[in-house]
């Protein structure tokens, strides 16, 4: 990372910061650009030029978690099986977010209020999702369309998700990475049922008669 990348790093870094602080102190919806901008001593025109509005700056994070999850990946995977490497990304945000206590429970209870910041995080997880996959495709020697990839890549984001979600439902008194430890367990030990189609489907297939 050049200089100018890094000087543009702590910028984005302290506005995040400030304008967490004023959420958590004035609210979401009551808190305007000016007076984040205000906060992070830039101009208003500067703010923008970073974040153009806030539900950008709350996904912020988010957006860092998922660098650092593919970071992660992609380094430990070089030396290590595609499924421990998995593993070890998960851990690393896990981590971090349970590091980020306070701050990390606000923002998740600022995007379950504000019904934009809901809305782009769904599209940051698919996109996340999507550049897994590619890592993950390229250690698999496979295509990124293929199902095994597509699949191994949605499974991991779903348990770093829903250990995220079980450990804002324990107010942060049980470590995310138990849980997702636990949740990998699961699968390896197969107590979780998958859909499995019959060998003969007993229900008729239908068709333009009996619909």
């Amino acid at each position: 990372m050049g200089l100018r990348e890094k000087k543009a790093q702590r910028s984005r870094d302290r506005i995040v910061t400030e304008a967490l602080t004023l959420f958590g102190k004035n609210g979401y919806e009551q808190t305007t650009m000016e007076s984040i901008a205000e906060a992070a001593e830039l101009s208003p025109s500067t703010l923008y030029r970073y974040f153009p509005s806030k539900d950008l700056i709350v996904l912020q994070r988010f957006t860092d978690y998922s660098e650092q999850f593919a970071r992660v990946f992609a380094e430990y995977s070089l030396r290590h099986p595609v499924d421990e490497a998995l593993a070890e990304a998960i851990f690393a945000v896990l981590e971090v977010e349970d590091s980020r206590s306070a701050e990390t429970l606000l923002v998740r209870s600022i995007i379950d209020e504000a019904p934009i910041a809901r809305a782009r995080l769904w599209d940051y997880l698919a996109e996340q999702q999507r550049q897994l996959g590619k890592l993950i495709a390229q250690r698999m020697r496979a295509k990124e369309s293929d199902l095994r990839v597509k699949l191994t890549a949605q499974l991991a984001i779903m348990i770093a998700g829903l250990a995220a979600d079980q450990w804002r439902a324990d107010a942060g008194k049980r470590p995310s990475r138990a849980t997702a430890e636990n949740l990998m367990r699961l699968f390896q030990d197969r107590e979780v049922i998958f859909p499995r189609p019959a060998a003969k489907s007993a229900r008729p297939r239908q068709t333009p008669n009996n619909r």
